[in-house]
């Protein structure tokens, strides 16, 4: 079910950003753990998962103890590379998880290696991240189709585990390192599961994915990067960033938010960042009433009759600063600051103020 977000400014984070606790909620922290993945997923009822680990065994198990984790019900690893799975080892001896899933697809660093040790010594059951469905709680994991074939070009980030969340009406999709090859498989075989509400950027945001026909698939009203501040590979890309700003996808960034809280009931979802601004969600939309100009007051001797000046309709909008405008209905231009509105009366208007439509209202 799609969302839609008014910003308001976070008030003394510090106090709230790991004390979040209501009745009946999904608290999934993206973790700030510099140049790598990390998202914890917390349910109300007990539940906890943990999607990747990191690049830093000391970042990803302090974010653990700093939280209160004391269990882990389970744990995945999207594909093995050491920016995803570093310190895992160390989280199966502490936490030891109830189970264990990934791609299944092998390799050879220290980190997989002992990741595999800790495993066997702790006994842990073990999932392959094929087609199924897992329902924990009130957690429903969907794991969509593995690449079929393999793809062989950049093998483990496009063979990454693609896990979709649903909890109640709102829904999120862990996409682990995938690119657009395997953007375009998902396309075609798992069209129906893509539609969701919060996207986990593929790749830290690479322009190796994150595709047009990706974002039309799956709809996203928030975005979340993992990326390390000033990271040696530019991440994220600026073309990634385009992308995402012309579907109107409000994006977080670790490197610049911080640790990212998403909180839930099922039926609405808002946004705290460790830094930046909160989003929550819109009331329902109403029909938009344009308001007449009130005209400026006129002095006669006497009154006379008015003739009334027709009123201004405006049907376009968009933001002081962004390339793109918007149909006024469209969805995506609620998010607009009041302060940052500007409004076109006509298509042609709006075009010459050198602005491009967007592609989901198509305006």
């Amino acid at each position: 079910m799609k969302k839609r977000f008014i910003p308001i400014f976070t008030i003394l984070f510090s106090l709230l950003f790991f004390t979040v606790a209501f009745a009946e909620t999904l608290q999934i922290y993206f973790l700030d753990v510099g140049q790598g993945d990390s998202s914890l997923i917390i349910a109300s009822t007990g539940e906890v998962v943990l999607i990747d680990s990191g690049q830093d065994e000391n970042i990803i198990l302090t974010h653990l103890k700093k939280i209160g984790i004391n269990h882990i019900d389970l744990l995945i690893a999207s594909h093995p590379h050491a920016d995803h799975i570093s310190g895992m080892d160390k989280i199966v001896d502490i936490y030891k998880p109830r189970a264990f899933m990934d791609p299944e697809i092998p390799h050879t660093t220290t980190s997989y290696e002992n990741l595999l040790l800790a495993l066997k010594e702790n006994n842990t059951k073990y999932y392959q991240a094929t087609a199924r469905q897992i329902k924990l709680g009130p957690l429903l994991f969907t794991v969509l189709p593995p690449a079929d074939p393999l793809i062989e070009e950049s093998s483990l980030n496009n063979n990454s585990a693609v896990i979709r969340l649903d909890y109640g009406d709102v829904s999120f999709l862990f996409t682990g390192d995938i690119e657009k090859e395997r953007e375009n498989q998902l396309i075609q075989v798992a069209k129906d599961k893509l539609n969701i509400d919060v996207l986990k950027v593929p790749h830290h945001g690479s322009s190796t994915g994150t595709t047009i026909a990706f974002l039309q698939a799956t709809t996203p009203d928030v975005g979340v990067i993992f990326c390390g501040k000033g990271n040696n590979y530019g991440y994220p890309h600026e073309e990634t960033l385009e992308a995402l700003q012309s579907f109107g996808v409000q994006v977080y960034r670790t490197d610049v938010n911080g640790t990212i809280l998403v909180e839930t009931d099922g039926k609405t979802y808002r946004v705290i960042p460790e830094r930046g601004e909160e989003y929550r969600e819109l009331p329902a939309l109403k029909q938009i009433e344009t308001p007449t100009p009130t005209p400026a007051p006129t002095v006669s001797p006497a009154p006379t009759p008015a003739t009334e000046e027709p009123t201004v309709t405006y049907k376009y909008i968009a933001s002081k600063g962004s390339d793109v405008f918007h149909h006024i209905s469209c969805s995506h231009a609620q998010r607009i600051k009041p302060e940052n509105k500007i409004y076109f009366s006509t298509r042609e208007e709006a075009i010459a103020s050198g602005r491009k439509p967007c592609k989901v209202c198509k305006p």
